[in-house]
């Protein structure tokens, strides 16, 4: 690669969906032969306001068990045409970071992984020739991400596609690249080593309980219970950051070798190539690794906003069933794992949604992008 244009790549840390994201972008950039002293990450709103980030961060996960109805309200209200947060503070919230961070790097594009419209509504202020693109990260677009200034949106499928050209941006502004994974999801696997090198036994069914970095799923113990009576099935379980989690559950079932307890790993890609069944929270990186591997999905009690509209857009395609009462959770499980028909029916679903090489596809997208500015830049000089 003759030409290496420098990639400003903007994140946010609410989750852990964004960075990852981030880094499979980085990761492909680099493949495609940019030099790594050229790509630039940035978590903006972190970097602008320490502590004001910090604090939202906390209430976004308690969000996720205490706060549904708060965060809901703040997502909806500010998904319609009156904002709960004015547009103004919105447009300014980071903006001097934005000119710092544009001054130093001088970037040829700016990627943006997270909804912020301080980055093209920086653009717009300042007339800067840079072009904005937006990897929209979940099923469904907040306002957030809506802006005149962006020259490129990348999104997971053809409806949000026809939402956004409804909002006024042409066929040629929006390309379905799907959502950016990690390629390790799309590779080819033994699954007899996998089970082999877990000490599980793959002629009986796996259940994968993804619990979340936030522990949401702690309540779950008599759900387990019954899950494993008569020796019919196996778990997976998966608590994240939740030591206090992973600990209660390596003690109240030690010993048990249809019960495997997880941390945080970096090997879901095995575990969900393993599962019969996934319980997870609806999120757009993992919703979009599973339909690589396409195990079939029961997505647990959504906090109303993105992962609400994640699992609402997931369900109406057959992809994924949803539950909302912890009573419902078992019968759910048992259900999906009795009826072969409906798992083979949502795995066709799932192919059917998934957009393979998604991380290539944007990458090469944006490199091409960025180098016909550059002629056009040079094409004024000229003039």
């Amino acid at each position: 690669m003759t030409w290496n244009p420098k990639i400003l790549l903007l994140t946010g840390s609410y989750g852990n969906g964004h960075l990852k994201v981030t880094k499979t972008l980085k990761d492909m950039f680099l493949k495609l032969g940019v030099d790594q002293d050229n790509i630039v990450e940035s978590d903006l709103y972190l970097a602008s306001h320490p502590i004001l980030t910090k604090a939202s961060k906390y209430l976004y996960i308690k969000s996720f068990t205490y706060g549904k109805k708060i965060y809901g309200f703040l997502y909806y209200g500010g998904s319609k045409n009156k904002r709960i947060v004015s547009y103004d503070f919105l447009n300014k919230y980071g903006m001097s970071t934005m000119k710092q961070l544009v001054d130093e790097v001088k970037p040829d594009i700016i990627v943006n992984t997270f909804p912020m419209l301080v980055v093209p509504e920086f653009r717009k202020r300042t007339g800067a020739q840079i072009p904005i693109v937006h990897v929209v990260t979940d099923y469904y677009a907040h306002k957030n991400w809506i802006h005149e200034e962006v020259d490129r949106y990348y999104v997971a499928t053809e409806q949000l596609k026809c939402d956004l050209m409804n909002q006024g941006f042409s066929c040629e502004q929006i390309k379905v690249s799907g959502i950016p994974i990690d390629s390790i999801f799309e590779e080819e696997y033994d699954k007899q080593a996998l089970f082999d090198a877990y000490q599980l036994d793959s002629s009986r069914p796996v259940v994968l309980i993804a619990a979340g970095a936030y522990g949401v799923l702690k309540d779950f113990d008599e759900t387990m219970n019954k899950l494993l009576d008569g020796n019919r099935n196996q778990i997976m379980v998966v608590c994240g950051k939740n030591e206090e989690l992973k600990n209660t559950l390596e003690t109240r079932f030690a010993g048990n070798k249809n019960v495997v307890i997880f941390g945080y790993t970096n090997k879901m890609d095995e575990l969900m190539k393993m599962a019969t069944v996934m319980v997870t929270k609806p999120g757009g990186i993992t919703l979009s690794e599973a339909l690589a591997v396409q195990v079939p999905l029961i997505l647990y009690r959504p906090v109303p906003g993105q992962e609400k509209e994640n699992a609402l857009f997931f369900e109406s395609k057959g992809a994924a069933i949803q539950v909302e009462r912890p009573s419902l959770l078992l019968g759910s499980i048992l259900n999906l794992l009795e009826d072969e028909k409906l798992r083979l029916s949502m795995k066709k679903s799932m192919k059917a949604l998934y957009n393979e090489n998604s991380s290539e596809v944007i990458c090469q997208d944006v490199l091409d992008i960025a180098l016909y500015s550059d002629k056009e830049k040079m094409n004024r000089i000229i003039v």
